[in-house]
């Protein structure tokens, strides 16, 4: 796992796989963002144990900055509320890549389905928090390379 780190981009350090008829397919690119660094921590390590090449972001800021630094992931997975933004907005911006990651957001708060509309944000996925890591490596696993762009919120 690896937290973002700007000079990373330059020194090519979050391109696995290299390039070439010979090289080895890079894992998926999971964006992992989450605040609770224990909870982030734990998570990442199942997911690497899974096959993916996770990169942390503990904010959105931090999250932003490595979505317009480097190729997209193939996923995104935030957590609702981060210190400086919502992570719905952060969905909203990730969506705008090409291709566009599948989003998933996570949570230990009620969102109301009619006004958060998880579409029209560009969420696939909603999962509650305790979270259940099987149900989710299902989804990933489920999931085509690259969704469909979704249109932003009105």
């Amino acid at each position: 796992m690896s937290t973002y780190d700007p000079s990373q981009i330059a020194q090519g350090a979050l391109n696995p796989g290299g390039a070439g008829p010979s090289a080895v397919p890079a894992p998926p690119r999971i964006l992992l963002v989450d605040d609770n660094e224990a909870t982030q921590r734990g998570l990442a390590r199942f997911l690497e144990a899974e096959g993916y090449a996770v990169t942390l972001a503990f904010d959105g800021t931090t999250a932003l900055e490595a979505l317009e630094s480097g190729p997209p992931p193939d996923f995104v997975l935030t957590d609702l509320r981060l210190p400086d933004l919502d992570g719905r907005e952060l969905a909203r911006s990730a969506r705008q890549l090409v291709p566009p990651p599948r989003v998933a957001l996570i949570t230990g708060w009620d969102l109301d389905p009619e006004a958060d509309s998880p579409d029209a944000w560009g969420i696939e996925w909603y999962f509650q928090k305790p979270l259940n890591v099987r149900e989710l490596i299902e989804k990933l696993r489920e999931a085509p390379k690259s969704p469909t762009p979704a249109s932003p919120p009105p």
